[in-house]
């Protein structure tokens, strides 16, 4: 892999200094306490960022929350001694920030796109303060990571979870189910340091342990409606494109697979979806760049940094934040086995939900966007990955941004996407969301392809109202 650098001075250069601040600071005896986002990003960007201080011999805390609120409502609880170190959150609400902290410092070490203003006591490492797109060319994890390099070179040994964090962000979907940008500079990192393989294949979880048919059907990145989340049905499709699925009394594995079994799965795959009236061109995204943690037990969840990421998000999306941030960190025994069991359930759950969620009843359709209502039926720790799933499945076409909605104590909890077309047209979601949000008395926010809110409940409706009218006006085409 060739990347030119140089694109990136500037970047890095803030890099460089925020690093040189935090080791001021460290070297000034404070302590610090670490805030991260709650999803596979989040809970990989608040391991590197853990390990960062650990390394250095500083003393902190990490803790794992939903959303800004939590934070907030958590700064109050830390005198002025701890400094409150942000990673994959905080860019989005300086404003709210500044009024908190007052003149303390503060390290904010984000990819979604800051609003509000800065101050000077505000460290903050953003890459769309150097007109890099954070959305996909760098994750939280990734922004962390570098941080973390320039401090102590020895980090490097991190790069895998920064890739971890970037795939758990879906930031491979923009380019061919494979990570560009500065993402590819973290990559080679770890490469370079011989923890990392990639190779072209096709993208099935447990490619290299897991039965055939138990890899397809565990496969929901992306949701292959009829087949993902259901064994005996994904025995069948095998069977019936001509896969054996045994050598003897063995179960073969995908790796095992030879170019033309590949091929004849590939063109099943096609002829599947087309028979569902879905574009057989969803198919594609079932090849990609595998991103192999050479280091990781091969039989793991470990092993490929897609299912790294999915145990992470399992762990974070089952209030069990702190199994994922210490098996990030490198633990290992008892709580892997823990979180693989975490990350089983958990895709029980979102095959459940996903299912409901594709019926008539639960979808609504508007001009500009399409609305899964999941109610008190899905739970809304679930509902980020819902909106995913069906996004990948390419079912609600190219034309309409994908709203999902769960019920929460008090409020409803929306995760919303739109394809790659509509951000061509110049959508952002994340403007849209928190404009809607906050019209109805809530908060939102997040990046142009991929955004979240938390509004009342008695104001769903108008809400969504809103952000068709919106999402209209953006795209030029209201009426």
């Amino acid at each position: 892999m060739s990347l030119d650098e140089s694109i990136y001075r500037e970047f890095l250069g803030e890099v460089e200094r925020a690093a040189e601040e935090i080791r001021r600071l460290i070297d000034e005896d404070r302590s610090f306490v670490i805030f991260c986002h709650n999803d596979a990003d989040g809970l990989s960007s608040g391991a590197i960022a853990s390990i960062m201080f650990l390394k250095e011999g500083a003393r902190f805390l990490t803790r794992s929350v939903g959303g800004i609120d939590d934070i907030l409502e958590d700064l109050k609880d830390f005198s002025g001694d701890f400094i409150p170190v942000f990673t994959d959150i905080g860019s989005g609400y300086l404003d709210e920030i500044v009024k908190v902290v007052g003149d303390s410092p503060v390290i904010i070490l984000d990819h979604h796109e800051p609003v509000g203003e800065s101050s000077k006591n505000i460290i903050q490492v953003n890459p769309h303060l150097c007109g890099i797109n954070g959305a996909d060319e760098i994750s939280g994890a990734g922004v962390t990571y570098l941080v973390a390099k320039a401090l102590n070179e020895e980090n490097v040994s991190y790069s895998p979870i920064a890739v971890v964090g970037a795939l758990g962000d879906l930031q491979d979907r923009i380019d061919g189910r494979s990570l560009h940008g500065l993402n590819e500079l973290i990559v080679n990192d770890s490469i370079d340091a011989g923890l990392m393989k990639v190779e072209e294949d096709l993208l099935f979880y447990g490619r290299s342990y897991k039965p055939i048919h138990i890899a397809l059907a565990s496969t929901t990145n992306p949701f292959i409606p009829g087949i993902s989340g259901d064994e005996s049905r994904a025995y069948s499709f095998l069977m019936d494109v001509g896969i054996k699925v045994k050598e003897g009394d063995r179960w073969k594995v995908l790796a095992e697979l030879d170019e033309d079994e590949k091929k004849k799965l590939y063109n099943g795959l096609m002829k599947h979806l087309a028979s569902l009236g879905l574009p057989p061109s969803l198919a594609r995204g079932i090849i990609g760049k595998v991103y192999e943690l050479v280091k990781e037990e091969p039989w793991t969840y470990l092993r490929d940094a897609r299912e790294f990421a999915s145990l992470l998000n399992a762990c974070g999306k089952t209030g069990n934040d702190w199994v994922g941030i210490a098996v990030a960190m490198g633990n290992r025994a008892e709580l892997l086995e823990k979180a693989q069991e975490l990350l089983e359930d958990y895709r029980i759950k979102l095959a459940r939900a996903i299912e409901y969620a594709m019926r008539d009843e639960s979808k609504q359709e508007l001009k500009h966007t399409v609305v899964i209502d999941g109610g008190d039926v899905i739970d809304h720790k679930l509902i980020s990955s819902v909106a995913s799933m069906i996004s990948s499945t390419g079912i609600m076409g190219e034309d309409k941004v994908l709203i999902a909605m769960a019920s929460a104590e008090g409020s409803i909890k929306v995760s919303a996407r739109a394809s790659k077309k509509l951000i061509k047209m110049g959508l952002d979601l994340g403007k849209i969301l928190k404009e809607a949000a906050r019209i109805v008395g809530g908060r939102g926010g997040g990046h142009d392809i991929a955004a979240g809110a938390e509004i009342p409940k008695i104001k769903k409706t108008l809400f969504v109202l809103e952000v068709d009218r919106i999402t209209g006006e953006m795209l030029g085409n209201s009426k």
